[in-house]
This record gives C-alpha cells, structure tokens and sequence, in this order.
C-alpha cells in the first residue's frame, strides 16, 4: 500500500499520520502487522520519527523565565527534549528497578517535597514517603518487590485522583510535591522502539499553585519573599524587602519595609508561603528579630515557610532579571493609570526589593520546569498612600476573619462583600486590608458609588451583566501554563462581551445623566475599557460554546470549533460526513445479511473490528475474507478488509479536524496572550467596577450613606451602627441601637465608661470600622458622616495571650499599647478598651491614667478610650479635650431583681460595672452570687476602693 493511493491523507500532517498508522496497526492481527510495518517502514524512515524540538525563539522564552544566576540563563537556551533526554548522572549503586533507582535520586534532589511517581495510569509513593503519607492520604500501605530481593513500602492511586491527593497534601498538610512523571523517547538510529523515561516536571508549593481546585476564588494565593537587608556596623536588619506574586494572576509587587513594620505587612499581605533565607533559621538565636520573625509566620497555620540558600537573594542578579524579564514591556515605560491608588510602577527598586524579588522568580523557575506563568510587571506598593492598620487592629476589628473561629462570613469583608465577580471580591478584600489615605483617590470612587446608587435600575442591569462574565485573570495564567481548556476560551469570550456591553450601558447612563459633570471618575474608567472586540468576536465565530459546555471527557475529542470556521475544516468535515455513511451503508449490509446483532467497533481495545453473534459468524465467513481477532461463547470478532480500510481512512480524517481544532485553538490562545496586557488591564477595571457597585447596593440595601470627607481633625457620625453585629442580630429579628460620635475640637478623646455587657467594645469598634469604610470609598452605616482623614487606625481591644512567645495577656495589652503611644500621631485614630485590667487595681489605674495624659498632651490623636475605671473621669477633669459618656443597664425593681442593657451612649459616667449582674446572668451558681454581694457591700462600707 503506497500512500499516494490514499487520497484522504492530504488534509493529516505527517506526524498524525505515522501516529494513526500506528493505532492502527496495533489493532491487527499478527500477519497484518507483518504485512504492513513492511510497508509503513518503507514510506517512514525510522529517522523521521522524532518529536519536533522546540523553536529557538520559545527556548529564548523559556530562557528568561530561568531567573537564577547566569549558567542557569545559558543551560536553560536547550530545548526542553534536550534536558528531558540527559541521562541521570549515575551517583549510587543501581537497585535493579529504573522506577526505584529514579525515586531515590530524585529523592535526594528534593529532600523537603513529597515524591509522586507516575507509574502507567497510577501515581505512586515509595520508602518513606509511603509510609509516612499513606494513612494521611487514606491509602492502603504494602510491600511491594521492585526488583529481585528489593522490596520497598509502596502506596499509590489512579491518574485521574491526581488533583484530589495534591489537594490534600499541598492545602491540608502544607506539603510541598514534586512530580516525576514519564515521557515517551524514540531512540535513533535503529528500530524505532520507545523507552519510558522520567523527570521532575514541576514542584507543587501552598504558594505556587495555579490549578482553580487548590485556589480560594475569593482570596489572593501570594508566594512571598523576605530579604533582610542588615547594616554595616550591626547585626540588626535596618530594612526588609519584600516581593510577591499570585501566580494565578501574575501580580507581581515590590515594597521596602521597616523591620518594626514587617508584622503588619504580613498581616495586610496574608501570604500563603513566604521564602526565607537560610541564615534566618540558622541566626535566629543569635538575632531576636529573626526569632520572632519565625514566631510571627509559624503562629499562622495558614503559612507555609520555605528556605532558599542566601546566594538566591542577590541584588544584582535580581536587578538584571527583572529587567531582562519586563525592560520591553511598555507598561514599565508608560504608568498604567488603571493601577491601584497604593501601587506605583517604577522601572527603579531598592536593592532590597531587588533582592527579594530574584529568590522569589528563581523560586517559581525552579517549581516550574516545563512551562513558565506569565507575570505582570512589577509595581511597587506605596505605603504612604494607605492608611497604615497594625496586625492588632486587623485581628481585633476582625476585618477579614473572625477572632473565635476565624470565619471570613463573621467579619466585616463577609458582610459588606456583595460582588459578583470573584476578581471583585479579591479586588475588595484588598481595600479592607490597605484603605487610602489620598481624599482626591477616595472622592474618585465615592463619586462612582454614588453614580450607581443614583439609579436602581442601572445598579441591577449593571451587575446582571457582571454575573455573565468569569475570573479571566486566571483563565489567561493557565493558557500561558499551557493547562487551559476549551471552556477558558469560552470564559475569556464571555467576559469580553460582557466588558462591551458594560461599556455601553455605563456609557448610555453616563450620556442622560442630569449632573454628568459630577462623575468624571466614571467616564475616567469606561474610556480604560477596552473589550477587545475583534478578539470577543472571533472566539464566538471560531468555538462552539454548547459542545464545550456539554463536553463529557467521553467520546470524541474534536467538534469543539463550528465546522464552517474555515474551507478546510469544512472540507473535512464534508469528507467525515461521507465516510459515515459509508459506515451506515456497510453496517446495514452486513446486518442483513448477519442480523441487527452486528456492530462495526472501532473504539478501545478492539480496532477495526466486526463483531457478531457466534451464531451467525458463519454467514459473515461465507461472503467475506474474515480474520478471526477474538472469540467468545457468545461472541466473535474478526478484521474485514472492507470496514479496516473505511475506519482507518474515517480515523484519519477525524485526525486531520483535529489537527486543524488543535491548530485554531493555538493561534487563538498565542492571541490573547499576546494581548493579555490589555486584556488584565481591563479586567482590573472590572473588578473595580464590581467593588464600587457592591457599595452602592450595600448603600441601597443596607441604608448606608456618602461619607463626607475633609482634612480636618474631626469625626461625626449620627446614629452610626456596626455592620457585622447589626447584620446578626438582624437574623434574630432584633434590632441594632445606634449611637452618635463627635471626635472634634474640645472633645478629641472620648472616656467612656459602663457595665460589662453595656455595648462599649461595640461602640469603639464601629466607629473605627466607620472611618475604615469610609477611606475604602464605601458609604457607611450611619445617617450622617463626616470623616476627616487619618494616617493610621489602632486597636487596644480584646485580651489574649501568646503562648508561643512566652507573653502574658498583660504584656500583649502592654506590647499593643506601646506601638499605639510609639507609632500613632495627631492625624491617628485610636480605640482602647480596658487597658490596665490585666494587673492590679493601683498598677492598672496608674497606667490607665498615665496613657489618657500621654494621649491628650503629647499625641492629641483622636481617640475613644473605654475602661471599668471610673474613677478616671474624676481623675481627668481638668483636661479639656477629654468628653466623658456611659453606657448603662435599667433595673425594674422587682423581687426577681430584673435588668436590661441599655446600649445608647449619652454623657456622663457609669459608677457601677455591674459584673454581679452579668455573672448572675452567665449561669454562677446562687451561692457563688449572694457570697460576691456580701463581699461587694463589705468593700463599699470600708471604702476600700482606691480613689485618685
């Protein structure tokens, strides 16, 4: 069979060519075989069967993305084929099985990660890693014989639950994984015989996953390194650099911190896995600041912590990759202004920066071998242009997760996150964590809440329209990956119509806008917007959307591009369609003449065949040159020339549209990264959109109102609530009492004073929760607001104690308290509650006292300060910026002795705590109680109590 007699080969490349040849030869009988290699030798020199390498240009690609030193620049110019067919350097002793032999060298390549080998169709673990993984991971552990007389621990599971077991290893058990699967080689010359080979195709790490299953929607997923940089006459690190990424997305973001501030960065970044320097661990009792560093990221079990040799955090090289990497990217060259307000781009970092930035890009080039994520230029975090919240404040104002149970949905972002995207909801958790501090910045995105708000019916088209778009940012990061699917495509598409007719309906608003004038912000963004039609248009022409959606793994692997697309596509498609019927026709023929038992297969193990009843094979022998495959009692299968020629010709076809899908899909992936720039750029857009939409229906529903900014120092807020607590007690069917705050001139601190259970850590924290909101751009839960800006927010609330760095719940207060009276200023805004409650009464009084004076007459900070002391109010009289007001409970005067909170805060000062009421409450036994009143009422009389 000469392949010029087979005109239906022209629309295969020849690669599919040789591979179909070879399915089907692998499907015949043994003389079949023998016949035909023959021939297939003849026409397909064995030197012609190697993969094609990879282009230089893609190599010079793959070469940038390797961010370590030099030679690893110039060893990463080979091909990937080339590095793949390197033969292991020999180091041990053989054990008799290429699989163990490979899993005890990779083993020592990689002490610190799990080792996962693809075996055929199953991952497996051995050693130790079996026996150490296998009950965490609910396998079964056994012996298995690897070669003659070696026998090893053994677990493992099918290919298919690869993403269920890297789930629970990376995100349950902080594991870090890396993969040695197998690859196929063709040794040449000689017979054309392959060989199983295996590599490390990629480390898997909490902080460098991609894959959506491992991935909160809602939340960023950094990966971040930590550069201290020391002076030159002390151990002391004078500078931190930090950089991060999202791989998911490829954000990619600088910032130089001071060492006292690096805990708070932590807490505002909430990185997933941060990369160290070895000397960190190795000096950490030589230098405290490295100690407690450790202390701080291992207190958080969320944080996975990796270490790198301190060669990697080398300023130069990271100064040269980073330019190598973005130099040619314009966005460097020309500021997006669609940034965030707090992130700046800048072609110059601090060599801390620098430095940080090469361990974290020589990190990712080491964890992704084969393909590199596509990063968006770096842009440096300006913390000047955010107002500054310490780890404190953010754990006790519980902003993005809840301090009992650490739940997102008891916070302040699970209550007021009402996006629709899931870039929205990042983009929000975002501004929670890092408010502005720029009035002009906060006024543009007021300005566009108000805009939305202004028009219910826009508010509700507007986030219809949200909904039909997807999460882009990481659609476009697995294309680059090379792990996107059809369905990313048809995402991307989706969007970007979505963005055009976003566009359209703002812009329609906008244009019959009676005070157009007044939201410039919104026009601002919408010209920004760019929905890249051509590209929207030319997915919809190309992809099939309903086949995509209802793609069951199962069946055939083409039909996802409209057959119309192109002539040639089309041409094969017309060619597959009569090659079916020809199918049908034979089929019927045969089932005539043999029954309706008759099936023409061509799919599994069984290539080319007839199968048929064994009752009736004998009227298929009878009229045609059978060759019988396989038998059973019930069945027999055989080859006919006439359907193994009309398959294998349908085969290729089928391979050809393929090719062709295959082809589409590539050029359309190369398209949009090629354009993804732009396409993130405004995908940044949308996410803003959403957020800022997600106030205006908070506004809407919620009954939240425009803040007034100003410059002064001043806050007034009438009849404020708390969101979080007024959202739950919603659910009971109560209602929230709201409350009026003035921090202004004569009154900038406020002493507040009540009972246990009066409302007074409630009141402190919504007013600061207030002022947040308010410099995130939200409209806020009160009937009026106006809020002047701060620098800083601080919170002394709450008592715990950290065990881990041997502090009591006295020195945690006093640690908080001393980076409110070291850090805040006039422009800060700071909430205390109960401070001085952990010691003595003289002891806490004298502090209590001592820290109202140092904030009224050295800081002059606005402050609410809540205590049990009420006998401060007598103690502070004589100043005349401090306010005194109460909480306070009613008492009915019955013999039962009934009470109830009253939480209106009005002046005055509250005498009695009324703690004996509360334990009464809480369920102290009666003969606990009546002891604690006799001893209460014997204090009284004996003026015990300490007065000022």
């Amino acid at each position: 069979m000469q392949r010029s007699l087979l005109p239906w080969h022209r629309h295969v490349s020849k690669t599919s060519y040789i591979y179909f040849s070879r399915r089907f030869l692998h499907g015949t009988s043994t003389q079949s075989k023998r016949v035909t290699h023959a021939h297939f030798n003849d026409i397909f020199p064995a030197d012609n069967h190697h993969h094609t390498s990879t282009s230089s240009h893609e190599a010079l690609q793959d070469s940038i993305h390797h961010t370590a030193h030099p030679a690893s620049l110039l060893e990463s110019c080979k091909t990937k084929e080339e590095i793949a067919c390197e033969p292991l350097t020999p180091r041990h002793a053989s054990t008799g099985s290429v699989v163990l032999d490979a899993v005890r060298e990779y083993t020592r390549q990689y002490p610190l990660c799990v080792l996962l080998v693809q075996v055929g169709d199953f991952y497996e673990l051995y050693d130790t890693h079996a026996a150490r993984y296998a009950s965490l991971l609910d396998l079964k552990l056994t012996r298995k014989e690897v070669a003659s007389g070696v026998v090893v621990d053994f677990a493992g599971f099918p290919s298919r639950s690869l993403e269920k077991y890297l789930d629970m290893l990376v995100n349950h058990h902080q594991c870090r994984v890396a993969l040695c699967e197998q690859y196929t080689v063709a040794p040449s010359p000689g017979p054309v015989v392959s060989a199983i080979r295996r590599r490390i195709t990629r480390v898997i790490t909490p902080g460098t996953v991609v894959e959506e299953r491992f991935l909160d929607s809602h939340a960023y997923n950094y990966l971040l390194a930590v550069s201290p940089r020391r002076t030159n006459n002390a151990l002391e690190p004078s500078s931190v650099g930090l950089a991060w990424v999202d791989l998911s997305i490829g954000e990619f973001v600088m910032q130089e911190t001071q060492w006292l501030a690096f805990k708070d960065d932590i807490a505002r970044i909430n990185p997933r896995e941060v990369i160290l320097p070895e000397s960190v661990k190795r000096l950490q009792s030589t230098i405290p600041d490295y100690q407690l560093l450790l202390q701080a990221l291992q207190s958080d079990s969320n944080i996975a912590v990796t270490y790198q040799p301190d060669t990697t955090f080398d300023a130069d090289t990271g100064r040269q990759t980073v330019a190598m990497l973005f130099r040619s990217n314009p966005l460097l060259a020309s500021p997006d202004t669609t940034q965030l307000e707090s992130e700046k781009e800048s072609e110059l970092f601090g060599d801390a920066e620098y430095a940080a930035s090469n361990a974290l890009l020589s990190y990712i080039g080491e964890t992704h071998m084969d393909q590199k994520p596509k990063l968006q230029p770096p842009v440096r975090f300006a913390v000047e242009d955010t107002v500054r919240i310490d780890s404190a404040a953010m754990a006790s104002l519980e902003l993005v997760k809840s301090l009992k149970e650490g739940k997102r949905s008891d916070s302040l972002l699970g209550v007021i996150n009402h996006t629709v995207t899931h870039a929205g909801a990042r983009l929000l958790a975002r501004w929670v964590a890092s408010p502005l501090a720029s009035l002009e910045a906060i006024e543009k995105r007021l300005d566009v809440v108000s805009f939305f708000h202004h028009d219910r019916y826009l508010l509700d088209d507007f986030r219809l329209l949200l909904k039909q778009s997807s999460d882009v940012q990481r659609a476009l990061q697995r294309l680059a990956l090379n792990r996107g699917q059809h369905t990313d495509l048809i995402e991307i598409g989706a969007t970007l119509k979505a963005m055009f007719n976003v566009k359209n309906l703002l812009m329609d608003a906008w244009k019959n806008c009676d005070d157009a004038h007044r939201f410039v912000a919104v026009q601002d963004l919408m010209a920004s917007l760019d929905s890249h039609d051509a590209l929207a248009s030319h997915i919809d022409k190309a992809f099939d959307s309903d086949r995509i959606a209802n793609r069951d793994g199962k069946g055939q692997d083409y039909g996802y591009i409209h057959r119309d697309f192109s002539p040639k596509l089309k041409r094969c498609y017309k060619q597959l369609d009569w090659l079916h019927s020809q199918r049908e026709t034979l089929q019927a023929d045969l089932r005539s003449l043999c029954g309706n038992s008759l099936q023409l297969v061509n799919t599994g193990p069984l290539r080319h065949v007839v199968e048929l009843n064994a009752s009736r094979a004998s009227k298929l022998l009878a009229q045609h040159s059978a060759t019988l495959i396989n038998k059973t009692k019930s069945k027999h299968r055989y080859h006919i020339e006439e359907w193994t020629e009309l398959s294998l010709k349908i085969e290729l076809t089928e391979a050809s549209i393929m090719e062709i899908e295959q082809q589409v899909f590539k050029d359309t992936v190369a398209d949009l990264l090629e354009n993804s720039a732009g396409i993130m750029r405004s995908c940044r857009i949308l996410a803003q959109l959403d957020a800022l939409a997600c106030f205006a229906y908070l506004a809407r529903e919620y009954r939240f109102t425009r803040p007034t900014m100003t410059l002064e120092n001043e806050i007034r807020i009438v009849d404020g609530r708390h969101p979080v607590v007024e959202a739950n007690l919603a659910k009971n069917g109560r209602m929230f009492v709201k409350n009026d705050c003035t921090l202004a001139e004569r009154q900038r601190l406020w002493l507040l004073t009540g009972p246990n259970m009066g409302g007074k850590s409630t009141f402190l924290r919504q007013n600061a929760i207030i002022v947040l909101l308010a410099h995130i751009g939200c409209f806020v839960p009160a009937k009026h607001a106006t809020i002047g800006m701060v620098d800083r927010i601080f919170s002394r609330v709450g008592a715990s104690d950290n065990l881990a760095q041997d502090q009591s719940t006295f020195m945690v207060e006093m640690v908080e308290t001393a980076t409110i009276l070291n850090h805040a200023t006039d422009r800060s805004l700071v909430i205390m509650d109960e401070v001085g409650r952990g010691t003595a009464t003289a002891d806490g009084f004298s502090l209590a006292y001592s820290i109202l004076n140092y904030l009224h007459d050295h800081i002059g900070c606005r402050t609410l300060f809540a205590t049990h002391y009420h006998e401060l109010a007598d103690a502070v009289a004589r100043y005349d910026q401090i306010a005194c007001f109460m909480t306070s409970l009613d008492e009915a005067h019955d013999d039962q002795g009934s009470f109830w909170f009253v939480h209106k805060v009005k002046p005055g000062v509250c005498r009695q705590s009324h703690g004996l009421k509360v334990a009464r409450l809480a369920g102290l036994p009666s003969s606990v109680i009546t002891l604690a009143e006799q001893t209460w009422r014997s204090i009284q009389q004996s003026d015990r109590l300490l007065k000022p």
